[in-house]
């Protein structure tokens, strides 16, 4: 694809959608993210908590990028579940060990902000652009076929919309996209937190990995990234709503 092919693409804006579209997205992120802290406390599983699949794609995807852009590097990046992923990567300094291991919580938040701010402007296109973007890269790094298969098919999602369907379907798509990474990481620290209340997990996760490297205690990492997430939250709202 041509250059000024690829940025007429992602310049092109459209109008903002009616309020039941957005509700409808939000509604149904919110409904996810219930789906898996209830999943969480009843240990049955919930078709609709798969849908979290995207923020564990972004939080992995958020320790590749953070590392690489502190001088270190990745050798691959796995999914296991749509709750649990891990990123094999090397650091050159304690500075970017610390920015890397912060990086997977707060990133869903933070593209889901930054997505947010692309729909407000009408730049729905960009937001499905930079998802298979981010999709393509992942793929080079994916760690088995289950982490390639998922990879895929959140990059194809983006894809199909973005080159076959019609204006208000590639809009639901890129809302109920920037909702789902708004919210994904709310249950997502739940998981965390339930992982290390029952005594498993708490010596390899993030805030563990965080609370050895700068003596500042997991509980600590755990409700800053909950600040954070709040925070990009409301941020994003008044964005979000037309």
């Amino acid at each position: 694809m041509k250059r000024g092919k690829l940025d007429e693409i992602v310049n092109a804006t459209v109008p903002a959608p009616g309020w039941w579209l957005v509700a409808v997205t939000g509604l149904a992120a919110a409904v996810v993210a219930l789906a898996s802290v209830s999943a969480l406390l009843t240990g049955q599983g919930r078709l609709l908590t798969r849908f979290n699949v995207l923020g564990t794609f972004v939080h992995e995807g958020g320790h590749a990028l953070m590392s690489v852009l502190t001088g270190g590097g990745v050798y691959r990046v796995g999914i296991d579940s749509p709750e649990s992923g891990v990123t094999f990567s090397w650091v050159p300094s304690r500075f970017s060990s610390i920015l890397t291991s912060a990086a997977g919580y707060a990133m869903p938040s933070l593209a889901g902000l930054g997505a947010a701010v692309q729909l407000q402007r009408g730049h729905v296109a960009a937001v499905l652009t930079l998802t298979v973007v981010a999709a393509g890269l992942l793929l080079f790094l994916s760690a088995d076929l289950l982490t390639f298969a998922i990879v895929a098919g959140i990059g194809l999602v983006a894809f199909a919309a973005l080159a076959w369907a019609p204006p208000w379907a590639q809009t639901t798509v890129a809302y109920l996209e920037a909702w789902l990474l708004l919210t994904s990481e709310l249950s997502g620290v739940a998981h965390l937190v339930a992982a290390r209340w029952h005594g498993g997990g708490s010596e390899i996760d993030d805030a563990a990995d965080l609370a050895a490297e700068t003596h500042i205690p997991g509980v600590v990492w755990i409700a800053g990234w909950l600040t954070l997430n709040g925070w990009a939250l409301v941020k994003a709202f008044p964005l979000l709503w037309p």
